[in-house]
């Protein structure tokens, strides 16, 4: 092989890889795009989630407070433990 020939074949070689990089840093690019959106999506459902979650516990003592049971003072007492904690939390953001 002549060097002509071996200059040639290496240039080829090295288009060959500056071609790949260009392809994996545009692939890259997608991924982190798709990444991103994905990262988005769970932060949403993680929010939803606990507005859910928040929404089930106000049920649960609507429904406390509405039955004739002992759960009733349970909820009363949580209720009531709920609101002490709201009024110590405004009365410190007063200050």
């Amino acid at each position: 092989m002549t060097p002509e020939e071996t200059i040639r074949e290496l240039e080829q070689s090295v288009t060959h890889l500056l071609r790949n990089y260009r392809e994996v840093c545009h692939q890259l690019t997608i991924f982190e795009e798709a990444n991103e959106k994905q990262r988005q999506e769970i932060l949403r459902s993680h929010a939803e989630l606990v507005e859910l979650q928040n929404k089930y516990k106000t049920l649960q003592t609507a429904h406390a407070l509405l039955a004739e049971t002992p759960e009733r003072d349970i909820a009363r007492k949580q209720l009531t433990s709920i609101i002490r904690k709201v009024d110590t939390t405004i009365a410190l953001l007063k200050e």
